[in-house]
């Protein structure tokens, strides 16, 4: 029996996938997550799989991913999503990502994905590969990827747009310069930038800017 986690900050998904594999004698669900904080804090080392949702409240999977296999070298971790975005795919593929698995995907697929990332192989659904493949010979395919963002993390990125400094982001919130940086960092984790000026990209680019 495979033991496997899954991180979703949906419940409906959690239950949608223990019900989907309670039946089968390969794979068990033996923990699950709602945000990649408890991930992080309670993911246990007998874990041999992870399935990781890559929108999550605190963060993204993508840069989870990498800091998870560092900190769990024999873990592996397939990304459950619903983006069919070939920048988010190779992304985490880069990040050490086993597969890459649609949340519509069938028992089959997730058994087979699991099974396949145990014999050190890459799962890539033939939608996910299709994708990859357009993306190499030029042809667009579309970004849905919009993450979640708190009412504040908005506030301080409508104001890093407008140009404000930490200072007078600080005065205008009522809130420290620690504070406001602090958010800073969360929303270049979740967006996957560098810096200041690729928050500002990414919000203009997934209309965050509204």
């Amino acid at each position: 029996m495979i033991p496997v986690a899954i991180t979703d900050d949906h419940t409906i998904v959690i239950e949608g996938i223990k019900t989907m594999l309670k039946s089968n004698k390969e794979v068990e669900i033996v923990q699950s997550f709602e945000n990649l904080k408890d991930t992080f804090e309670q993911l246990d080392d007998s874990i041999a799989v992870l399935l990781l949702d890559i929108n999550l409240p605190d963060g993204n999977g993508i840069n989870a991913c990498k800091e998870l296999l560092t900190k769990h070298p024999n873990l592996k971790i397939i990304a459950l999503t619903n983006f069919e975005d070939s920048l988010l795919i190779k992304q985490i593929l880069k990040n050490g990502a086993s597969g890459y698995l649609l949340k519509n995907t069938s028992k089959t697929e997730v058994i087979e994905a699991i099974k396949e990332a145990m014999d050190g192989k890459r799962y890539l659904p033939k939608r996910i590969s299709e994708i990859l493949l357009n993306d190499s010979i030029g042809l667009e395919t579309s970004s849905y990827f919009i993450p979640k963002l708190t009412a504040r993390e908005k506030e301080i990125l409508n104001l890093i747009i407008q140009e404000f400094t930490t200072e007078e982001m600080a005065t205008k919130l009522f809130v420290s310069a620690k504070t406001v940086e602090s958010h800073r960092s969360n929303l270049i984790q979740k967006l996957g930038v560098k810096n200041t000026a690729g928050l500002v990209r990414v919000a203009f680019e997934k209309g965050l800017n509204r």
